[in-house]
Protein backbone atom coordinates (compact mmCIF):
# COMPACT_ATOMS: atom_id res chain seq x y z
CA UNK A 1 0.00 0.00 0.00
CA UNK A 2 1.54 3.40 -0.62
CA UNK A 3 2.48 5.61 1.93
CA UNK A 4 0.97 8.67 0.18
CA UNK A 5 -1.92 8.95 -2.14
CA UNK A 6 -1.81 10.25 -5.55
CA UNK A 7 -5.05 12.61 -5.92
CA UNK A 8 -7.24 12.05 -9.26
CA UNK A 9 -6.73 15.47 -11.07
CA UNK A 10 -9.43 17.74 -11.16
CA UNK A 11 -12.50 17.50 -14.44
CA UNK A 12 -10.80 20.43 -15.52
CA UNK A 13 -7.57 19.06 -15.42
CA UNK A 14 -8.70 15.90 -16.93
CA UNK A 15 -10.15 17.70 -19.80
CA UNK A 16 -6.72 19.61 -20.62
CA UNK A 17 -5.04 16.48 -20.43
CA UNK A 18 -7.21 15.00 -23.33
CA UNK A 19 -7.34 18.00 -25.32
CA UNK A 20 -2.91 17.93 -25.11
CA UNK A 21 -3.14 14.19 -26.14
CA UNK A 22 -5.75 14.58 -29.20
CA UNK A 23 -6.51 18.21 -30.13
CA UNK A 24 -6.90 20.20 -31.48
CA UNK A 25 -4.70 23.06 -30.68
CA UNK A 26 -7.51 25.87 -30.32
CA UNK A 27 -9.35 24.03 -27.52
CA UNK A 28 -6.16 22.65 -26.22
CA UNK A 29 -5.13 26.51 -26.24
CA UNK A 30 -8.39 27.47 -24.79
CA UNK A 31 -8.62 24.90 -21.95
CA UNK A 32 -4.44 26.00 -20.56
CA UNK A 33 -5.78 29.59 -20.28
CA UNK A 34 -8.57 28.79 -18.57
CA UNK A 35 -6.79 26.72 -16.41
CA UNK A 36 -4.36 29.00 -15.58
CA UNK A 37 -6.24 31.79 -14.48
CA UNK A 38 -4.57 34.26 -17.01
CA UNK A 39 -6.45 36.72 -18.61
CA UNK A 40 -5.31 37.74 -22.39
CA UNK A 41 -4.27 40.77 -21.79
CA UNK A 42 -1.86 39.32 -19.09
CA UNK A 43 -0.73 36.74 -21.58
CA UNK A 44 -0.09 39.52 -24.01
CA UNK A 45 2.46 41.33 -21.57
CA UNK A 46 4.28 37.93 -20.56
CA UNK A 47 4.63 37.41 -24.27
CA UNK A 48 6.06 41.05 -24.79
CA UNK A 49 8.53 40.95 -21.98
CA UNK A 50 9.68 37.48 -23.31
CA UNK A 51 10.84 39.77 -26.39
CA UNK A 52 7.34 37.95 -28.61
CA UNK A 53 4.91 40.34 -28.51
CA UNK A 54 1.68 39.15 -30.10
CA UNK A 55 -1.22 41.11 -29.75
CA UNK A 56 -4.38 39.97 -27.57
CA UNK A 57 -6.83 40.21 -31.03
CA UNK A 58 -4.24 37.29 -31.93
CA UNK A 59 -4.23 35.61 -28.76
CA UNK A 60 -8.00 35.46 -29.03
CA UNK A 61 -8.35 34.04 -32.68
CA UNK A 62 -5.83 31.13 -31.73
CA UNK A 63 -8.53 29.99 -29.04
CA UNK A 64 -11.16 30.05 -31.35
CA UNK A 65 -9.78 28.70 -34.13
CA UNK A 66 -9.88 31.55 -36.39
CA UNK A 67 -6.18 31.85 -37.15
CA UNK A 68 -3.65 29.82 -36.25
CA UNK A 69 -0.03 30.29 -35.44
CA UNK A 70 2.18 29.66 -39.13
CA UNK A 71 4.55 32.09 -39.17
CA UNK A 72 7.85 31.59 -36.95
CA UNK A 73 7.81 34.43 -35.33
CA UNK A 74 4.35 32.94 -34.09
CA UNK A 75 5.41 29.96 -33.44
CA UNK A 76 8.07 31.20 -30.93
CA UNK A 77 5.42 32.93 -29.39
CA UNK A 78 3.29 29.65 -28.89
CA UNK A 79 6.94 27.96 -27.45
CA UNK A 80 7.08 30.80 -24.75
CA UNK A 81 3.09 30.43 -24.02
CA UNK A 82 3.55 26.58 -23.10
CA UNK A 83 6.45 27.98 -20.32
CA UNK A 84 3.81 30.86 -19.39
CA UNK A 85 0.48 28.21 -18.88
CA UNK A 86 2.96 25.50 -17.43
CA UNK A 87 2.83 23.27 -20.22
CA UNK A 88 5.25 21.18 -20.55
CA UNK A 89 7.92 21.62 -24.01
CA UNK A 90 5.99 21.75 -27.12
CA UNK A 91 2.88 20.41 -25.36
CA UNK A 92 0.74 23.01 -27.91
CA UNK A 93 3.43 23.23 -30.84
CA UNK A 94 3.51 19.77 -31.89
CA UNK A 95 -0.49 20.21 -31.54
CA UNK A 96 -0.16 22.42 -34.90
CA UNK A 97 1.42 19.33 -36.95
CA UNK A 98 -1.96 16.63 -36.09
CA UNK A 99 -3.96 15.36 -39.25
CA UNK A 100 -6.64 17.30 -39.14
CA UNK A 101 -4.77 20.85 -37.97
CA UNK A 102 -5.97 22.39 -41.64
CA UNK A 103 -5.91 26.15 -42.34
CA UNK A 104 -8.04 28.30 -40.19
CA UNK A 105 -10.74 30.56 -41.65
CA UNK A 106 -8.98 33.98 -42.24
CA UNK A 107 -8.70 36.66 -39.64
CA UNK A 108 -9.59 40.23 -40.03
CA UNK A 109 -7.21 41.97 -42.68
CA UNK A 110 -4.91 44.45 -41.36
CA UNK A 111 -4.94 48.42 -41.31
CA UNK A 112 -2.09 49.09 -43.39
CA UNK A 113 -4.09 47.37 -46.27
CA UNK A 114 -6.85 49.21 -46.02
CA UNK A 115 -5.33 52.88 -45.89
CA UNK A 116 -1.77 53.31 -47.12
CA UNK A 117 1.03 51.80 -45.32
CA UNK A 118 2.73 55.41 -44.56
CA UNK A 119 -0.72 57.25 -43.84
CA UNK A 120 -0.16 59.70 -40.80
CA UNK A 121 -4.15 57.61 -39.63
CA UNK A 122 -2.37 54.12 -39.06
CA UNK A 123 0.08 55.33 -36.50
CA UNK A 124 -3.20 57.15 -35.01
CA UNK A 125 -5.33 53.58 -35.14
CA UNK A 126 -1.91 51.58 -33.26
CA UNK A 127 -2.42 54.16 -30.55
CA UNK A 128 -6.00 53.12 -29.71
CA UNK A 129 -5.70 49.46 -28.21
CA UNK A 130 -9.62 49.04 -29.42
CA UNK A 131 -8.92 49.56 -32.80
CA UNK A 132 -6.46 46.43 -33.04
CA UNK A 133 -9.18 44.34 -31.28
CA UNK A 134 -11.18 42.21 -33.36
CA UNK A 135 -13.60 40.70 -30.58
CA UNK A 136 -16.42 42.91 -31.54
CA UNK A 137 -17.23 42.61 -35.06
CA UNK A 138 -20.06 44.53 -37.07
CA UNK A 139 -23.31 42.56 -38.79
CA UNK A 140 -24.86 45.01 -40.41
CA UNK A 141 -23.64 48.78 -41.56
CA UNK A 142 -26.16 51.34 -42.90
CA UNK A 143 -24.71 54.84 -43.43
CA UNK A 144 -26.93 57.74 -44.93
CA UNK A 145 -24.73 60.16 -46.70
CA UNK A 146 -26.11 63.61 -47.97
CA UNK A 147 -25.07 65.73 -50.76
CA UNK A 148 -26.14 69.34 -51.30
CA UNK A 149 -26.75 71.53 -54.50
CA UNK A 150 -23.25 72.66 -54.39
CA UNK A 151 -22.17 68.86 -54.82
CA UNK A 152 -19.90 68.85 -51.39
CA UNK A 153 -20.45 66.34 -48.80
CA UNK A 154 -22.63 67.51 -45.83
CA UNK A 155 -23.51 65.25 -43.55
CA UNK A 156 -22.66 61.08 -42.72
CA UNK A 157 -25.52 59.37 -40.19
CA UNK A 158 -24.05 55.79 -39.77
CA UNK A 159 -26.02 53.26 -37.56
CA UNK A 160 -24.35 49.86 -36.74
CA UNK A 161 -25.02 46.08 -35.52
CA UNK A 162 -22.26 45.05 -33.49
CA UNK A 163 -21.70 41.82 -31.71
CA UNK A 164 -19.08 40.54 -29.32
CA UNK A 165 -17.48 37.42 -30.32
CA UNK A 166 -14.78 36.33 -27.84
CA UNK A 167 -14.67 38.45 -24.94
CA UNK A 168 -16.35 41.36 -23.32
CA UNK A 169 -16.06 44.53 -25.43
CA UNK A 170 -16.07 47.56 -24.13
CA UNK A 171 -15.06 50.28 -27.17
CA UNK A 172 -15.24 50.66 -31.05
CA UNK A 173 -13.29 52.99 -33.38
CA UNK A 174 -14.20 55.03 -36.45
CA UNK A 175 -12.70 56.58 -38.46
CA UNK A 176 -13.52 59.19 -41.27
CA UNK A 177 -11.65 61.39 -43.62
CA UNK A 178 -12.67 64.66 -45.25
CA UNK A 179 -12.89 65.86 -48.99
CA UNK A 180 -9.87 67.63 -48.35
CA UNK A 181 -6.76 67.82 -46.46
CA UNK A 182 -6.83 70.58 -43.80
CA UNK A 183 -10.96 70.16 -43.17
CA UNK A 184 -11.28 66.86 -41.12
CA UNK A 185 -15.23 65.71 -40.63
CA UNK A 186 -16.60 66.69 -37.10
CA UNK A 187 -18.12 64.04 -34.98
CA UNK A 188 -21.41 65.54 -33.97
CA UNK A 189 -23.95 63.61 -32.12
CA UNK A 190 -23.91 60.33 -31.03
CA UNK A 191 -26.79 57.55 -30.06
CA UNK A 192 -26.50 54.41 -27.71
CA UNK A 193 -22.76 55.36 -26.85
CA UNK A 194 -20.69 58.25 -26.35
CA UNK A 195 -17.37 59.61 -27.34
CA UNK A 196 -14.58 58.82 -25.07
CA UNK A 197 -11.66 59.78 -27.01
CA UNK A 198 -11.12 61.86 -29.95
CA UNK A 199 -8.43 61.98 -32.13
CA UNK A 200 -8.44 64.70 -35.11
CA UNK A 201 -5.45 64.92 -38.15
CA UNK A 202 -5.83 68.41 -39.48
CA UNK A 203 -3.56 68.34 -42.06
CA UNK A 204 -4.72 65.11 -43.88
CA UNK A 205 -8.03 65.96 -43.10
CA UNK A 206 -9.11 62.60 -40.48
CA UNK A 207 -10.51 62.11 -37.22
CA UNK A 208 -10.31 59.05 -35.01
CA UNK A 209 -13.16 58.55 -32.33
CA UNK A 210 -13.42 55.76 -29.46
CA UNK A 211 -16.93 55.18 -29.27
CA UNK A 212 -18.01 53.14 -25.74
CA UNK A 213 -21.73 51.89 -26.27
CA UNK A 214 -24.20 52.58 -22.70
CA UNK A 215 -23.06 49.18 -21.45
CA UNK A 216 -20.29 46.46 -21.71
CA UNK A 217 -20.69 44.12 -24.26
CA UNK A 218 -20.63 40.07 -23.29
CA UNK A 219 -19.81 37.32 -25.62
CA UNK A 220 -22.62 36.99 -27.75
CA UNK A 221 -24.43 39.88 -27.00
CA UNK A 222 -25.47 42.60 -30.20
CA UNK A 223 -25.80 46.36 -29.52
CA UNK A 224 -27.00 49.00 -32.02
CA UNK A 225 -24.53 52.13 -32.25
CA UNK A 226 -25.12 55.25 -34.33
CA UNK A 227 -23.06 58.64 -34.82
CA UNK A 228 -23.18 61.50 -37.36
CA UNK A 229 -20.35 63.27 -39.13
CA UNK A 230 -20.60 66.80 -40.58
CA UNK A 231 -18.10 67.76 -43.31
CA UNK A 232 -16.49 71.24 -43.01
CA UNK A 233 -14.36 71.41 -46.35
CA UNK A 234 -17.08 72.75 -48.44
CA UNK A 235 -15.52 71.47 -51.86
CA UNK A 236 -17.11 69.38 -54.09
CA UNK A 237 -16.35 65.60 -54.05
CA UNK A 238 -17.12 62.75 -56.66
CA UNK A 239 -16.72 59.95 -54.14
CA UNK A 240 -17.40 57.83 -50.88
CA UNK A 241 -16.30 54.72 -49.16
CA UNK A 242 -15.96 52.34 -46.03
CA UNK A 243 -13.27 50.21 -45.05
CA UNK A 244 -14.16 46.50 -43.97
CA UNK A 245 -11.40 44.68 -41.82
CA UNK A 246 -13.98 41.78 -41.71
CA UNK A 247 -15.85 39.41 -44.26
CA UNK A 248 -19.32 39.13 -44.27
CA UNK A 249 -20.87 42.39 -42.92
CA UNK A 250 -24.29 43.34 -44.87
CA UNK A 251 -23.58 46.92 -45.77
CA UNK A 252 -26.29 49.61 -46.90
CA UNK A 253 -24.81 53.36 -48.11
CA UNK A 254 -27.59 55.61 -49.38
CA UNK A 255 -26.28 59.19 -50.83
CA UNK A 256 -29.05 61.80 -51.16
CA UNK A 257 -28.15 64.38 -53.88
CA UNK A 258 -30.11 67.60 -53.44
CA UNK A 259 -32.95 68.02 -55.34
CA UNK A 260 -32.05 69.49 -58.91
CA UNK A 261 -27.99 68.60 -58.78
CA UNK A 262 -28.19 65.02 -59.52
CA UNK A 263 -25.30 63.47 -61.04
CA UNK A 264 -25.13 62.14 -64.36
CA UNK A 265 -24.05 58.52 -63.47
CA UNK A 266 -23.01 56.44 -60.34
CA UNK A 267 -21.56 52.97 -59.92
CA UNK A 268 -20.34 51.31 -57.13
CA UNK A 269 -17.38 49.55 -56.76
CA UNK A 270 -14.95 47.35 -54.22
CA UNK A 271 -11.60 47.97 -53.62
CA UNK A 272 -8.57 45.29 -52.00
CA UNK A 273 -6.88 47.87 -51.06
CA UNK A 274 -5.86 52.04 -51.62
CA UNK A 275 -4.77 52.60 -55.18
CA UNK A 276 -6.03 49.19 -56.61
CA UNK A 277 -8.24 48.41 -59.73
CA UNK A 278 -12.53 48.88 -59.04
CA UNK A 279 -13.68 45.63 -59.19
CA UNK A 280 -17.55 44.30 -58.98
CA UNK A 281 -18.38 47.53 -60.82
CA UNK A 282 -22.39 48.07 -61.01
CA UNK A 283 -24.35 51.38 -62.21
CA UNK A 284 -26.28 53.10 -59.36
CA UNK A 285 -29.23 54.85 -59.91
CA UNK A 286 -28.65 58.54 -58.71
CA UNK A 287 -32.19 59.10 -57.14
CA UNK A 288 -34.51 58.85 -54.80
CA UNK A 289 -32.05 58.07 -53.11
CA UNK A 290 -28.48 56.94 -54.85
CA UNK A 291 -28.24 53.20 -53.08
CA UNK A 292 -25.95 50.35 -52.78
CA UNK A 293 -26.75 46.92 -50.78
CA UNK A 294 -23.93 44.30 -50.13
CA UNK A 295 -23.82 41.14 -47.75
CA UNK A 296 -21.00 38.35 -47.27
CA UNK A 297 -18.31 40.11 -49.18
CA UNK A 298 -14.38 39.88 -48.31
CA UNK A 299 -12.67 42.51 -46.48
CA UNK A 300 -11.28 45.51 -48.54
CA UNK A 301 -12.94 49.01 -49.60
CA UNK A 302 -16.65 49.34 -50.87
CA UNK A 303 -18.04 52.26 -52.10
CA UNK A 304 -19.87 54.73 -54.52
CA UNK A 305 -18.64 57.14 -57.78
CA UNK A 306 -20.77 59.35 -59.14
CA UNK A 307 -20.03 62.33 -61.95
CA UNK A 308 -21.30 65.55 -62.64
CA UNK A 309 -22.75 66.99 -65.73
Amino acid sequence: MPLFAVPAPEPAGRELAHALATGPFSRALTLAIDHSGLGLARLKGRLAAAGVPVSTTTLSYWRTGRTRPERPESLRAVAVLEGVLGLPTRALTDLLALPGEGPATPGPVCWERLWEPRARVVAVLHSFEAADETSLVVLSLHEVLHVDATRALTRLHVREIVRAVTEPVQSKVVVLRGCTPGHPPRLVSTRYCRPVRTEVLTEPGFVVSELVPHRSLAVGETAILEYEFEYCDGVPDTSYDRRFRHRGTEHLLEVHFAPGALPASCHSYRLDSPGGPERDVTAVSPGSPAHVFSSGGPPGIRGMRWSWP
